[in-house]
């Protein structure tokens, strides 16, 4: 379903989910909607260990640029809803995508944070140092090879960090691991 904002921005966001409640939904929504035009939609119900699938595509690229016009104030509350929505939930699980169109060295790249830590004290540490990466990442991208279209990161609950995890071709022809501080094309899997 797509929800026009009355003051009109041309970029939407993306918000899709399933297991929410109407008031989660809303907080979310209305909280995009406080900078974006927002298209929502409801997924169907397909993991069975999860309870909660939360999917927010910002139309920005990963940067500081992104947390000036988004505002903290705004990703802040974002954190704390799905931090309060995995509390709630326990060990039934919560599966967050965090998406960003772009980071600042490579623009045609997609940035996917994938939160799916069922533990609630690795999945709150997480959700709380994707701000901070902006610069690592950005460096950890220049080896990146020349035909990947979207990175997923993925947060390594052992060394308390995000890593970059898979990279993917335009085509999906291509798929990397990355390993040993590098990039090794692998078979999709």
């Amino acid at each position: 379903m797509m929800r026009r904002k009355k003051q009109g921005t041309e970029i939407p966001a993306l918000f899709r989910y399933s297991g929410m409640s109407p008031f989660e939904v809303e907080a979310i929504y209305s909280t995009l909607n406080g900078c974006f035009e927002v298209s929502e939609d409801q997924l169907p119900e397909t993991d069975p260990q999860y309870v909660t699938t939360i999917e927010i595509k910002f139309p920005l690229p990963y940067d500081e640029s992104f947390f000036q016009l988004f505002t903290f104030e705004r990703w802040f509350k974002i954190k704390g809803i799905i931090k309060e929505m995995k509390r709630r939930r326990g060990r039934k699980g919560v599966k967050t995508s965090l998406s960003f169109s772009g980071v600042l060295s490579k623009s045609y790249v997609n940035l996917i944070f994938l939160l799916m830590n069922k533990n609630n004290r690795y999945f709150e540490m997480s959700i709380e140092k994707i701000e901070y990466l902006v610069d690592l990442i950005n460096v950890q991208l220049q080896m990146l090879p020349a035909d990947v279209t979207e990175v997923i990161y993925c947060y390594d609950e052992i060394k308390s960090r995000w890593n970059p995890d898979i990279a993917i071709s335009e085509n999906q022809d291509n798929y990397y691991l990355f390993k040993d501080s590098e990039w090794k094309k692998t078979n999709r899997s």
